[in-house]
């Protein structure tokens, strides 16, 4: 069995808003071990703010060169550039065209870094759901375009359903899209968190946070994904886990009472797989193991959303870092993966 190599997302060791740089989460990521490093567009576009260059995608550009080096010398790789949206379901082929220009230059961005992966999500909330379709016909006419236009960069398209699409929301819709779409480099970005939330999880619900049923509806789920997907049909892994969310937000960074109640937990509540003891409620580790059981050995990435990572202390990368390893390497003993691993237990 090939060796699973491990990263963790950028944005997972700190908000650049907080002050945390991309350089410095880079070399965290190194100090603790992991492979690589999922690259979160507002990351690396904090990083270029403080380049000299006249337009936004030449001081992106730049920056994307700078961190390429820096990764080279630390060797680590950098495995994807997310997330990409508002696109999948779009109608008007003014806002098509405008899309597939932005992602041509994050798929530059991707050559410049050698980044291998282009993760999209399904379209999401605050989108006007007037600008976009349910149609899997037409979702799968737009992402044959980015899917093709990706290829000239010789780039994965790893496209994934949160918990909160406005019209996808689960790994089979996205499936039926990638089977229309029929391009090996259109993929599946599967997610734990968003697999388990919404097929068992109630995020407000402090008492009760997985749904009636929801057990049993996960299981349906994973048995049908065992049946379905292939592991050559997926991008990337990512692994997280959530605590319950509070419905008035009062203590998050980011406040909108607006946003569907997935969204709330997805973005403010992320921990790691396996930290049951700080408060995670949801069979996160189940859907790990039903995607690992396809026999998959790609890229996993640790990936979480937290009001801590907008600290702006010192130790925040490091601290966040050191749970990530923590809970991968609890990841690995519990499914199975400790002989399988890329050196890390």
């Amino acid at each position: 069995m090939p060796s699973v190599k491990v990263a963790i997302a950028s944005n997972s060791l700190g908000k650049p808003a907080a002050g945390h740089t991309l350089i410095r989460k880079l070399e965290s990521a190194k100090s603790h071990g992991f492979d690589g490093v999922e690259v979160a567009f507002e990351c690396l576009e904090a990083y270029a703010s403080s380049f000299p260059q006249s337009t936004r995608a030449s001081r992106l550009r730049a920056a994307a060169a700078h961190i390429n080096r820096k990764a080279q010398e630390l060797s680590v790789a950098l495995i994807s550039l997310n997330p990409f949206g508002a696109y999948d379901g779009l109608i008007e082929p003014i806002e098509i065209k405008s899309r597939l220009e932005e992602a041509e230059l994050w798929f530059d961005l991707c050559r410049l870094m050698k980044i291998p992966i282009f993760q999209i999500t399904s379209c999401i909330y605050p989108i006007d759901p007037t600008r976009i379709t349910p149609d899997p016909e037409i979702i799968a006419a737009n992402m044959k375009r980015l899917g093709l236009l990706a290829q000239r960069y010789n780039v994965q398209v790893a496209y994934e359903a949160p918990a909160f699409g406005v019209h996808l929301n689960t790994w089979q819709q996205i499936h039926e899209i990638i089977r229309l779409v029929d391009l090996p480099n259109v993929q599946h970005c599967l997610d734990t968190f968003h697999v388990a939330a919404i097929e068992a999880g109630d995020p407000f619900n402090a008492t009760a946070p997985i749904r009636a049923g929801g057990i049993t509806s996960l299981h349906q789920s994973l048995d049908e994904m065992k049946r379905t997907v292939m592991p050559h049909q997926i991008a990337y892994l990512q692994l997280s886990d959530a605590t319950v969310a509070d419905p008035s937000q009062a203590c998050y960074p980011r406040r909108d009472l607006n946003q569907p109640p997935y969204m709330t937990q997805s973005r403010n509540c992320r921990i790691f797989p396996c930290e049951e003891r700080r408060g995670g409620v949801l069979p996160a580790i189940e859907v790990a193991q039903a995607v690992f059981d396809l026999g998959y050995t790609g890229w996993v990435s640790m990936e979480v959303f937290h009001p801590d990572l907008w600290n702006p202390r010192d130790t925040v990368p490091d601290d966040w870092a050191t749970r990530g390893m923590a809970s991968w390497r609890e990841i690995a003993l519990r499914c199975g993966l400790d002989k399988h691993t890329s050196g890390k237990l």
